[in-house]
C-alpha cells in the first residue's frame, strides 16, 4: 500500500464515513426485547436472505416506527433510508443503506442513535423470525443487543479497510487489524528497501520513485561502460601474458631439444647432418625422439666392428689410415670426410 493505514482512517473521517453503509438489523443468537417479548429463536439468516432476494423488494428505514404509527393514521412516514442488500456475519444479520439526503444528514448530524427491526415472527415459543419488514432510527431500542448505530461508524471504518485491503466483506475484526498489521510491516519494509536503493545509487532516500528509476539506470550505465573497459583491458592483459608464457615455453623447448640433440651427436648416435632435422622433432615430440635415442647404438662405440676410438692426439686410427690408403684416398681428403660427417678432425 502507498499510504499508512492511520492516513487512511482520517482520509476516510474527513469524507463523511460517519454515516454507515451497513446497519446491525438482527444478533446471531436467541433474544428477548427489553420489553419483555420474546424470546425469538436464533435467526435463520440464510432463509431470510434467500427471501429478500426472491421477493427483490427494499426494505425501508423510518425514524421511530413512522410507518407503522403515523403512516397507518395518514400521516407522513417518509423513508429516511432503503436496505438493499443483505448479509449474514458472524455477530448476526446486517443490512446495506442506501441513505436519503435527509436520513444521511439526521444520521451524520447523530439526532438518532440506536435501531429497531421490525419483522414477522411465528406464533409459538421461540417464536421465529420469518421476515424482515423495515428498521426503524430510534433512541429507544427494544434490542440492545444490536449494535449502536453510532458505533457503526468503526463499522463504516472496517468496510473501508475491507476495500482497500482486499478483504471480503465478511472478515471480521480481528482478520483486519491482522491485514492492516501485514500492511504496515510491507510498507515499513518497502521503505527501508527504497532507501538502501537510493543509498546505492548515489540519491537522497525521499527521491521520488520515477527520478530513483532514472538514477538507477544512469548509474547501471555508467558502471556497465566502466566495467566493458576493465574487461578490455584485461582480456589484453591476458593475450600479453599468454605470449610471453607461449616465447618462453618454446624457447625453453627449444634449448631441450638443441641440448638432447647435441648430447646425442656427440655419443655418436646421429650424425651432425641430421641436427636440425631431430631439433625439428624433438620439438614436436621430445618423448618420442628421446626414446629413440636411447635405442640407437653409438656410430663410435668399439663394439661396432671391433673399431677403437681416436687417441688423444690422434688424427685417426691405424685402421682407418690403412683402409684410405689401400682405396687411394688422399689423407688430407679423408680428414675432411671425416670431419663433416662426425663433426671432428682426424
Amino acid at each position: 500500500m502507498k499510504t499508512a493505514i492511520n492516513s487512511l482512517i482520517v482520509a476516510l473521517m474527513q469524507t463523511g464515513a460517519d454515516v454507515p453503509e451497513w446497519l446491525h438489523i438482527l444478533p446471531a443468537a436467541e433474544f428477548t426485547g427489553a420489553d419483555g417479548r420474546g424470546p425469538y429463536a436464533k435467526p435463520d439468516m440464510d432463509a431470510l436472505i434467500a427471501l429478500f432476494n426472491k421477493e427483490g423488494q427494499r426494505l425501508p428505514v423510518d425514524e421511530n416506527h413512522s410507518i407503522d404509527l403515523a403512516g397507518k393514521q395518514g400521516h407522513p412516514s417518509p423513508a429516511r433510508g432503503w436496505i438493499v442488500e443483505l448479509q449474514k456475519r458472524e455477530d448476526g444479520l446486517y443490512g446495506r443503506v442506501e441513505w436519503t439526503d435527509a436520513g444521511q444528514a439526521l444520521v451524520a448530524g447523530k439526532s438518532y442513535g440506536y435501531l429497531s427491526p421490525v419483522f414477522l415472527h411465528g406464533q409459538t415459543k421461540p417464536y421465529k423470525v420469518a421476515k424482515m419488514l423495515r428498521v426503524a432510527l430510534t433512541n429507544d431500542p427494544n434490542l440492545t443487543s444490536l449494535k449502536s448505530l453510532h458505533s457503526q461508524e468503526d463499522n463504516t471504518m472496517l468496510e473501508e479497510l475491507r476495500k482497500a485491503l482486499g478483504l471480503p466483506e465478511t472478515a471480521d475484526e480481528a482478520a483486519i487489524m491482522a491485514a492492516v498489521k501485514a500492511a504496515h510491516a510491507a510498507q515499513t519494509a518497502q521503505a527501508a528497501l527504497m532507501a538502501r536503493v537510493a543509498e546505492a545509487a548515489g540519491v537522497p532516500a525521499d527521491t521520488a520513485p520515477d527520478a530513483l528509476v532514472t538514477a538507477i539506470q544512469s548509474k547501471g550505465s555508467a558502471d556497465s561502460a566502466g566495467l566493458t573497459g576493465q574487461l578490455v583491458a584485461l582480456q589484453s592483459q591476458v593475450s600479453q601474458l599468454t605470449t610471453q608464457l607461449t616465447s618462453v615455453a618454446t624457447q625453453t623447448a627449444k634449448e631441450k631439444a638443441e641440448t638432447v640433440i647435441g648430447a646425442a651427436i656427440e655419443g655418436g648416435k646421429i650424425i651432425p647432418a641430421l641436427k636440425d632435422h631431430m631439433i625439428a622433432r624433438h620439438l614436436k615430440n621430445p618423448a618420442e625422439v628421446e626414446a629413440e635415442i636411447k635405442l640407437m647404438p653409438s656410430i663410435n662405440a668399439g663394439g661396432i666392428g671391433e673399431r677403437d676410438l681416436p687417441r688423444a692426439g690422434e688424427t685417426a686410427t691405424s685402421e682407418e689410415l690403412n683402409v684410405a690408403a689401400m682405396m687411394g684416398v688422399d689423407p688430407e681428403a679423408f680428414k675432411k670426410q671425416h670431419k663433416a660427417l662426425f663433426g671432428k678432425d682426424l
